[in-house]
């Protein structure tokens, strides 16, 4: 109950964008959400739909520890000559200390040679001072099982002790797969405990055994992590 109480009322960390990013802007979806760093909620900003939803899988993704949005600016020299600067998206570190740069651009920008050039001029400039590499995330990378589950994952994100401690308990000693909605029956607390099964998923003491989609029809069974 400790955890769940200091998690509700911690102030959110703000934003650590190193450059402005606006509230609203004419015909680009922007805004902000908050995911949790080290037990403390943090604020990340995006531009763009495409934005968000890669935000959202990096965030949710194993093995990622943290991601930062427009880090501070790389300078590079332009295929004409120009030298200029550009802000890396996000930069995402993972649990063993990489630290991957995210360039987010539609598919249609993405493949242009111009874009293509300034990237391979900013990944000459930014590895390894800045990141250990710099991948470039397009539509085609956002799988919508991913998307879905990252987008579940968020929405379950704060903990709360009643419930977790019934499916946590359950879980433990569930060892034949059965679906999400049949173990939350045998709990009794039916649809109220989908978001603490899906935390369950997302801590390793529950096994989603047949992969896809988290629904109340997907297999689980108890994992190891108690």
């Amino acid at each position: 109950m400790a955890r769940t109480e200091k998690y509700t009322h911690l102030d959110p960390a703000p934003s650590r964008a190193k450059r402005p990013i606006p509230r609203k802007s004419q015909g680009h979806w922007v805004g902000q959400l908050v995911f949790d760093l080290r037990g403390r909620p943090q604020c990340l900003g995006f531009e763009s739909l495409l934005e968000y939803q890669t935000a959202l899988c990096l965030i949710y993704r194993p093995g990622v520890a943290d991601l930062e949005e427009q880090i501070a600016p790389v300078s590079y020299k332009r295929q004409d000559g120009k030298v200029t600067t550009h802000h890396l998206d996000f930069r995402v570190t993972l649990v063993q200390g990489r630290r991957i740069g995210i360039a987010v651009k539609p598919e249609a920008i993405a493949m242009t040679r111009d874009f293509q050039s300034d990237i391979r001029a900013i990944r000459s400039a930014a590895v390894p001072h800045v990141v250990h590499d710099l991948c470039v995330v397009t539509e085609r990378n956002i799988h919508p099982v991913t998307l879905h589950n990252a987008k579940l994952f968020h929405a379950a994100r704060r903990p709360q002790a009643e419930i977790d401690t019934i499916i946590l308990e359950a879980a433990n000693s569930s060892h034949e797969p059965s679906t999400i909605r049949e173990f939350l029956g045998r709990t009794g607390l039916k649809g109220a405990g989908f978001h603490g099964v899906a935390r369950g998923i997302r801590s390793g003491a529950i096994v989603h055994v047949d992969g896809g989609r988290i629904t109340g029809d997907s297999l689980i069974r108890g994992g190891e992590v108690a």
